[in-house]
């Protein structure tokens, strides 16, 4: 089977963390999410990897082109952005008869076989997966018939009014005749374009709802640091690196805990990392390689990249910080956002 991955977006919302690493690069648990994302694919049995790329392709290619992988991985590069359904066209010469088509940015675990099952037994030209939300309202839902025949997409409806609480995916099968219906080098979007289209011509449509399986889209920052979490806490059943020292505390070799240090599961903690005396880690808390959190300082409900510095006496909480972030001595890291790579954040609340 072959899939199609959409990783050109510029991860305009998970910015200022994409400003240098892109969007599938962003860790997960410490893990890439490009790399739990193929890991995703392959073991649902995807033996051939297109990957449509176009802001910052190399780091991506780099990581991948190390990986002792059972897929074979190809890439195709937009010289200018097109869109969801432009990129999708734009891979058209590395694609086969029929292909599955994914956000980049989405970590799940529906079953891609049962999406396969109903496709083939519906003879469908384009099969999506649907996904329940508690808010329907931020999304568009997709209604269908009693068949799974897709009848409308109906933009953020309501959440009173909205007729389902079933979304889009980012999860499709195609048949090769859809690349017909997209036109070739210019911006053309699935949702907006492609889509409508294909109902307005009354193709064979179809939508399969996973109401039981792990599905998020990280693309947002309160959205990225819930899937940490819940790779912690289990929601999210992924592999953590590391050694389980005692029940939700995972670490990695090389570091160093004061015994004085509180660490409240669930806690991540990568290699080489150093807990001070009297400081806090947790609960859910996922700390990168080399990170230092020195006497006296608080971090919980925070994601910490590589060779983050946190200082005597400071907090960190509810909050990313990007790779080599120094949060000074008694400093407050301001909550509920995201710090770009190599930042400094002063003592004080930071603005």
């Amino acid at each position: 089977m072959q899939a199609l991955v959409l990783v050109g977006g510029f991860g305009t919302r998970l910015r200022p963390l994409t400003y240098h690493v892109p969007k599938a690069m962003a860790p997960i648990a410490n893990v890439p999410f490009i790399e739990r994302f193929v890991d995703y694919l392959e073991a649902n049995g995807i033996t051939h990897i297109v990957f449509a790329m176009g802001y910052l392709p190399d780091p991506i290619a780099n990581h991948l082109a190390k990986r002792n992988g059972k897929a074979k991985y190809e890439f195709v590069v937009e010289e200018q952005p097109l869109d969801t359904a432009g990129a999708i066209k734009n891979a058209e010469a590395l694609l086969g008869d029929r292909f599955f088509v994914f956000n980049g940015d989405v970590l799940t675990t529906i079953p891609l076989r049962e999406l396969l099952r109903v496709h083939e037994q519906k003879g469908a030209l384009v099969t999506i997966a649907l996904t329940p939300v508690d808010d329907p309202s931020r999304y568009g839902v997709v209604v269908t018939d009693s068949d799974g025949r897709v009848q409308a997409f109906i933009e953020k409806p309501p959440k009173e009014t909205a007729p389902s609480n079933l979304i889009n995916a980012g999860i499709y099968l195609y048949e090769r005749e859809v690349l017909r219906h997209i036109p070739a080098g210019q911006p053309y979007s699935v949702e907006r374009g492609l889509y409508p289209k294909l109902l307005e011509m009354g193709a064979p449509f179809y939508a399969v709802p996973f109401p039981n399986d792990y599905w998020l889209d990280i693309g947002k920052v309160e959205h990225y640091m819930q899937a940490n979490f819940d790779v912690l806490s289990g929601k999210a059943p992924l592999t953590i690196a590391g050694k389980e020292l005692r029940r939700g505390v995972w670490v990695g070799e090389n570091g160093q805990i004061s015994p004085t240090a509180k660490i409240e599961p669930p806690v991540l903690l990568g290699d080489g990392c150093v807990i001070g005396d009297g400081a806090t880690v947790g609960p859910l808390a996922v700390l990168g390689s080399k990170v230092i959190v020195k006497e006296g300082a608080i971090v919980r409900e925070a994601v910490l990249w590589d060779e983050c510095v946190v200082g005597k006496g400071a907090k960190v909480e509810r909050c990313i910080l990007g790779s080599r972030c120094e949060v000074e001595d008694n400093a407050a890291v301001e909550p509920d956002r995201a710090y770009g790579c190599s930042e400094r954040i002063t003592a004080g609340v930071a603005a």
